[in-house]
């Protein structure tokens, strides 16, 4: 009995996960993904991705429907009470690409590893995406972001 009541709880709280770990070794690649969340019907498709490869290194990107190279976007990370934007990125095949974050309030600048630091230690990330013709946000738990973040970076190929 007791060993069902551990697999019952293991497979509840893996139910929940909204990270995972993936390793591709025919690529040399490795990513952490966090699902986004919404709260209303009409969902559009929406990953958080870290992925690190021998080919080009550390990446994070929002991957998703939504994005398309001819259009603008206003990106916003709530992380703690603490607000950033995308100071440095670029949209490539449906794929939101970050290099650097701004902080709104202190206007300070991270690159990509040390702002996973704030992303990984947080509890939740509220994501905000601002098109022209709609907002769009979204809920993150970060509290199961640990391990797979920094699986991803210590990855080595």
């Amino acid at each position: 009995m007791e060993k069902f009541i551990v697999l019952f709880l293991f497979l509840t709280i893996n139910a929940h996960s909204q990270w995972e770990y993936t390793i591709n070794s025919s690529k040399r690649k490795s990513e952490a993904i966090g699902q986004i969340e919404f709260t209303y019907k009409k969902q559009d498709t929406l990953s958080l991705v870290l992925s690190n490869s021998k080919k080009l290194g550390l990446d994070l990107s929002l991957k998703g429907n939504l994005f398309h190279e001819d259009q603008e976007y206003y990106i916003l990370f709530e992380i703690s009470e603490r607000k950033f934007k995308p100071s440095n990125s670029t949209i490539e095949n449906g794929k939101y690409q970050i290099f650097e974050m701004k902080d709104l309030v202190t206007s300070e600048k991270y690159e990509l590893e040390d702002f996973l630091k704030i992303l990984k230690s947080g509890k939740s990330l509220n994501l905000t995406v601002r098109l022209k013709d709609r907002v769009i946000q979204g809920f993150n738990d970060l509290n199961s972001s640990f391990s797979p973040i920094n699986s991803v970076i210590g990855d080595k190929f």
